[in-house]
């Protein structure tokens, strides 16, 4: 230590500074504050083994060092410091120093500091202690000593103090809690609410919860915050998510943790739910019901760490016991509640209960039970049900339990009984076994509702449901239904014999239209009536749609169904009177034998319906039988469909040109334009086999726009040709008069085009001019109105009527080549042709031959005036990309 400057000049300073290793010889060098606090500012670090406490302890606070001062003022030892300063300029003085290692006798020396007079620096050493001091050390020992017996006497008795009053205060609540009645439907509410807040002031704790265990999940009853003075709404806790509190509170009557968030059984909680509450000590007390952890009553100290007494978690214990004396209420007041219930709701169910006991011996029915029945239960309980005979059903379902019961206990099902005036009835039955809580069987449990009613509503229906309201025959579902009867006996009596015919009314859309549908229905209803009287006891009758019947022959071979077919036509094609007038009708005939021609119901139908298809498209009024051929003729007219849908998009469809002549002078006077389609497969396929197709489908209405346009663009390329007087005749079929605005649509297309009307000829059939309706007369004279001229296609082969040339636009007539071609060697036909050539031309109407193959053929219509020819014998129709170089030959 060096000395300071103007410091006085101090022989014994010197001589210490001088020393080597002064805490060797006992010294400690210090700097202190000079003043009466005797704060040192620093000390020499010896001081703990010498005075048993380290320099950071004696200079770690404005007292630390002072406090070790054994019986002495500083003040005055401060004065006589500054006394020895100002006589010597140091000073030295003893006291006595009490620290861990005992008391000392302490001789002080030090001076001022040179720049700082507010501080002192020097040495500490200490001395051997007189006897003086041994004395005062010993006394001092023996007042620590009673001092450390009077604390210790003192806790003692706080403590009992304090366990006196908690104790009281225990007693008091379980005292107020063992008296309290409860006078809510829910006694755990009121429990959990009461016991949560009055523990808050018995225990000295914030929060105090109650809540339920039901499965994995604490559900709160009630928790009660001291310091806001309310009940806090808290969420359910899964208790999943902590494993540990579970078992611990499984395994336990109580978990006291001391500090929550570090106990092993707690710590999981504090994440999630202690560190967020500033929750340190828990005490959680289980709330068990017959050996079962149901609850827990959580205490939950906040702040510093808390240590739980013995009674504290003993009187936890008793509070969750509370707890569970309120739960196990509140589950008999809610059994008894339930049982009240469940009588009145068996009393007044709609449903008739009966209970049987295990031996079968009636214990409980109620009162809807006796309204069915008409038995009341004086009459039938402690009775056994066998011996009870409206019961009889019941009583047999029960004989064999094994066989009437699943594994799931419970039997469904209809029974028919009498009642007690022998009415019968129905009921729809439900029976279930009651097992105990162990398993055993120990009653039977019945219900069942009187469906009389429905029974009785669902056999009409099903009546009604097999009857055609308009006939009275049998409708489509009674005569599958008779279909699957007679091949299920088939099957199981050996092969029989049936033959199935339909019957289809011809053109009968024709009569509704013309006639009115109520007239229809009055024909359909006579000609049911003929239907049954004719072949009704030789099979089984029915409607099955619109002007569809279908006879069901059962052992007739094909042979006998072709004469029961024969009386059939002859019998419906008589006259019908009605409205008066007379009606003639015809009808076709499809059959089909199951033997020969079918193995199942939808498989008979099926080739019925073909052949009856044959006999349509065969000309009517006739009978057909099914042969494997038709179902080839279905396969590629099904083909054909399917192909159609994609011709016109894959660029199938093409155009051909037949050229018509004028028979006179010889010259071109026009092409008709016939469509042709061009399988990738099947090559060409004729006309005849894909249009009746395309006007079935609709396909007919695209593909006969198609054909116009091909045919105007055609008449531009003829045009450039030098061509432009040639015209185009094109057909149309009667479907394409469905077309909403046809002529809008011709005419779209021809001013697209850019074509004069004038140059195309529509060519119209006999079947669509037999509808002589007003709308059909104003389509054709809008298409006159666009300069097309108007062809009746194929006269003579049909209803051919003057009416229709007189009434309609007609501007030519074509002659069918079913005349045509047996000139000369048909008499009769050449008069025929003669006389619609004549017949034309008197009307002021061109005509036109077809299927002119001969030279003969072409000398007698050119003897008869006959205007314009084609066919072969001129041309074939020839493809687009033929047909300009073809036409060069022929005179313009």
């Amino acid at each position: 230590m060096e000395k300071p400057a103007n410091a006085p000049h101090s022989a014994g300073l010197d001589n210490a500074q001088a020393l080597p290793h002064l805490a060797q010889l006992g010294l400690l060098r210090y700097v202190r504050r000079n003043d009466a606090s005797w704060q040192m500012l620093s000390v020499d670090e010896a001081c703990s083994s010498i005075l048993g406490l380290n320099a950071e302890q004696l200079c770690c606070s404005e007292h630390s060092y002072a406090r070790c001062l054994y019986a002495c003022n500083r003040e005055q030892l401060h004065a006589e410091v500054q006394q020895q300063l100002s006589k010597r300029g140091f000073f030295r003085l003893h006291y006595y120093l009490q620290t861990p290692g005992g008391l000392h006798r302490v001789c002080e020396t030090g001076q001022r500091q040179a720049a700082d007079h507010d501080t002192l620096r020097g040495y500490l050493w200490l001395e051997p202690a007189p006897e003086e001091a041994r004395q005062l050390q010993t006394l001092q020992t023996d007042n620590e000593r009673l001092r450390s017996s009077l604390e210790l006497y003192r806790k003692a008795q706080d403590s009992h103090l304090e366990h006196l009053a908690r104790s009281r205060a225990q007693q008091d609540l379980l005292l107020a809690i063992t008296k309290h009645a409860y006078h809510t439907a829910s006694p755990l509410l009121e429990a959990g609410q009461m016991i949560t807040r009055a523990a808050c002031e018995v225990f000295n704790v914030n929060r105090i919860g109650a809540w339920r265990l039901q499965g994995s999940l604490l559900i709160p009853i009630a928790l009660y915050q001291r310091d806001e003075g309310c009940f806090a709404k808290v969420d359910t806790l899964d208790i999943q998510l902590f494993p540990r509190y579970l078992k611990a509170l499984q395994s336990g009557r109580s978990i006291d943790a001391h500090n929550a968030q570090q106990d092993p059984r707690t710590s999981e909680l504090t994440l999630n739910y202690l560190k967020p509450l500033n929750i340190s000590s828990m005490l959680d007390a289980a709330i068990r019901a017959e050996g079962q952890v149901v609850g827990v009553l959580c205490l939950e100290h906040q702040g510093e760490t808390r240590h739980w007494q013995a009674d504290e978690i003993a009187f936890a214990a008793a509070l969750a016991d509370q707890l569970s004396q309120a739960l196990l209420l509140e589950e008999r007041q809610q059994a008894s509640s339930t049982l009240n219930l469940f009588r009145r709701a068996l009393e007044q169910s709609a449903s008739a209960v009966i209970l049987v006991d295990r031996l079968g011996r009636i214990e409980y029915t109620n009162s809807r039970f006796s309204d069915i029945t008409q038995y009341e239960p004086e009459q039938l309980n402690g009775q056994l049900l066998s011996e009870q005979e409206f019961l009889a059903p019941l009583a047999a379902l029960l004989r064999q339990p094994h066989q009437t019961f699943g594994a799931d206990h419970r039997w469904q099902g209809e029974f028919k009984s009498y009642r007690k005036d022998l009415a019968p009835y129905w009921a729809q039955l439900s029976l279930s076994r009651v097992l105990s809580e162990h398993g055993e069987l120990t009653h039977y449990l019945g219900i069942f509702e009187d469906i009389t009613q429905s029974k009785l509503d669902q056999q009409r229906i099903e009546r009604l449901a097999y009857v055609d309201d308009l006939t009275g025959l049998g409708n489509r579902a009674y005569f599958l239904q008779e279909l699957d009867d007679f091949f299920g006996s088939r099957d199981a009596h050996g092969e029989r014999e049936a033959c199935l015919m339909l019957i289809d009314v011809d053109n009968f859309k024709r009569i509704n239209d013309s006639l009115g549908h109520q007239t229809g229905d009055k024909l359909l209803m006579a000609l049911a009536k003929r239907l049954g009287n004719s072949v009704r006891q030789m099979g089984k009758l029915a409607r099955l749609a619109g002007n569809e019947f279908a006879v069901l022959l059962e052992d007739c071979d094909l042979s006998a169904a072709h004469s029961v077919a024969d009386e059939a036509l002859d019998t419906l094609s008589k006259p019908l009177f009605f409205d008066n007038q007379l009606i003639n009708l015809t009808v076709s005939l499809g059959l089909a034998c199951a033997k020969q021609h079918a193995e199942d119901p939808p498989t008979l139908l099926k080739h019925a319906g073909l052949a009856l298809h044959k006999a349509k498209s065969s000309g009517k009024n006739r009978a057909c039988a099914f042969d494997e051929s038709l179902i080839a003729e279905a396969s590629y007219r099904l083909f054909l469909e399917n192909n159609l849908h994609r011709a016109l998009e894959l660029g199938e469809l093409e155009v051909h040109y037949q050229p018509k002549i004028h028979l006179g002078h010889g010259k071109l006077q026009g092409l008709e334009a016939l469509l042709r389609w061009r399988h990738p497969e099947k090559g060409m396929i004729r006309p005849d086999q894909f249009i009746s197709v395309a006007e079935e489908t609709g396909l007919i209405l695209p593909i006969g726009k198609w054909v116009i346009r091909e045919a105007c663009q055609m008449l531009k390329r003829l045009s450039s040709h030098g061509l432009d007087q040639v015209k185009i005749a094109i057909n149309l079929s009667p479907k394409q008069f469905s077309e909403p605005d046809l002529a809008g649509a011709i005419a779209k297309i021809l001013q697209e085009e850019g074509i004069d009307g004038k140059r195309l000829e529509l060519e119209l059939t006999e079947s669509l001019l037999m509808d002589a309706s007003q709308p059909l007369l104003d389509v054709l004279e809008s298409l006159k109105s666009l300069g097309l001229s108007l062809a009746m296609d194929d006269f003579g082969t049909g209803y051919s009527s003057l009416s229709y040339l007189k009434k309609f636009p007609i501007d030519v007539l074509k002659i069918d080549r079913s005349f045509v071609m047996d000139i000369p060697q048909q008499e009769e036909d050449m008069e025929i042709t003669a006389a619609v050539i004549a017949m034309a031309h008197n009307l002021r109407l061109n005509v036109v031959a077809e299927g002119i193959e001969t030279r003969e053929q072409l000398q007698f219509l050119r003897l008869h005036k006959c205007d314009i020819g084609q066919g072969y014998l001129f041309d074939k129709p020839l493809p687009p990309n033929e047909l300009i170089e073809r036409l060069k030959r022929y005179q313009r």
